[in-house]
């Protein structure tokens, strides 16, 4: 049998093809502006879809130190939550998606915050909290317009009244979502603030006083502030970017940034085709960079011979098709790139920048899409005042 070599276990970040950069100074200061922004109201950041494509083990472990401390973490489902936990996460995690019945024990056994907005999910969570001696908080939803999840607004005075009445259940806070407070039109944002305006006003009237209300998402905080009420859940302006493209005006700082290496720089000849599809054909000789990143790591698809990217301080076009693991770029303007550099994806070189909503006007999409869609390929390292501290 063939001797073989057995290599050390180590940081394999030196080995990483394409690495995400995620800058906590920057987050730091993008959650200060929400506590300027916001004065004494509570903050839920929002860390569901891995922190938008962040990694939300470790922006919450940093969060979770930061001077300006959120009250809450937001999750989608409980998976993220377990990992939270599991990753040593002890502050409250709110569900943002409701009680699967199924789910009930492990959200009590992991010390859940859920929200409900349905009587078999109720019912369900307070048998369960009885069994365990325990007492769930829960938020209750009202859908005012989403038209998504939660209670109809004429059915919630009831629901809530019998929720505060159960043994085991807390009624920590009451939410809803806005449709789209990021327009300038706001007729149907204020609709919305109304609906639940006029719910509190009823439990008010009842003597019944809930901890915690809240519905402003990112631009309902920018643009919105009358729906801050006590807390508020900022997600996309955490990372450095906002729902309505203001991102300078609002001092947002952008968190993240993507780079990949270069793989191999060749000069093709006039009339050469370029990736599948022979979509891209030279018209002149050209030099033509391969980069180490694709549409497995997400890099859209639709950035073919339409995306650029930075490389030695210049933009560069995507030529051809993306492909899964490979992007081609036109880099006749830099003739000295070499295999093995590094060329930037997201993020500012030299006097140029790209960011995430600039890929997202290319693709037709959003920032929060471009965001989310950074593959697990992509190696993060968490920097903090230019240093690097670790990388997962």
């Amino acid at each position: 049998m063939p001797h073989q070599k057995i290599y050390p276990a180590q940081d394999n970040s030196s080995f990483a093809s394409s690495i995400a950069e995620i800058d906590l100074s920057a987050l730091a200061e993008n959650i200060r502006r929400v506590r300027t922004t916001i004065g004494d109201c509570e903050i839920l950041a929002v860390v569901k879809a891995n922190a938008y494509g962040h990694g939300a083990l470790e922006i919450a472990r940093f969060l979770a130190q930061n001077t300006i401390k959120p009250l809450l973490f937001g999750v989608a489902f409980l998976e993220e939550a377990i990992a939270l936990r599991e990753g040593g996460i002890t502050d409250r995690i709110l569900l943002l998606t409701g009680v699967p019945l199924e789910q009930v024990e492990a959200i009590i056994q992991y010390r859940l915050s859920p929200v409900i907005y349905d009587l078999p999910s109720l019912e369900a969570l307070r048998r369960a909290a009885e069994a365990a001696g325990a007492v769930v908080p829960v938020h209750i939803k009202i859908d005012t317009g989403m038209g998504r999840i939660g209670l109809p607004p004429d059915t919630a005075l009831s629901f809530i009244k019998k929720a505060v009445g159960l043994a085991g259940i807390r009624v920590e806070g009451i939410l809803s979502h806005f449709a789209h407070a990021d327009l300038k039109d706001s007729a149907f944002t204020q609709q919305q603030l109304a609906s639940l305006q006029t719910i509190l006003s009823e439990l008010e009237a009842e003597g019944i006083l809930i901890p915690y209300c809240h519905l402003a998402n990112s631009a309902a905080i920018i643009q919105f502030r009358e729906a801050c009420f006590n807390l508020v859940r900022p997600g996309l302006m955490l990372y450095g970017y906002s729902p309505m493209g203001k991102r300078q005006a609002f001092g947002l700082k952008p968190v993240m940034r993507v780079k990949t290496r270069v793989l191999a720089v060749k000069k093709v000849a006039a009339g050469q085709s370029i990736s599948y599809g022979q979509s891209y054909v030279t018209k002149r000789e050209s030099l033509i960079a391969t980069v180490a990143i694709g549409y497995a790591d997400g890099y859209d698809f639709r950035l073919s011979n339409r995306g650029e990217m930075i490389a030695l301080g210049q933009r560069v076009p995507v030529v051809g098709r993306v492909c899964m693991d490979m992007t081609m770029l036109d880099v006749s303007k830099v003739p000295t790139l070499a295999a093995g550099d590094w060329v930037t994806v997201i993020g500012s070189e030299g006097s140029e920048s790209i960011w995430a909503d600039e890929l997202a006007r290319w693709t037709g999409s959003h920032a929060y899409e471009i965001l989310c869609g950074i593959g697990n390929r992509v190696k993060r390292q968490y920097i903090k005042q230019g240093k690097y501290p670790h990388s997962v």
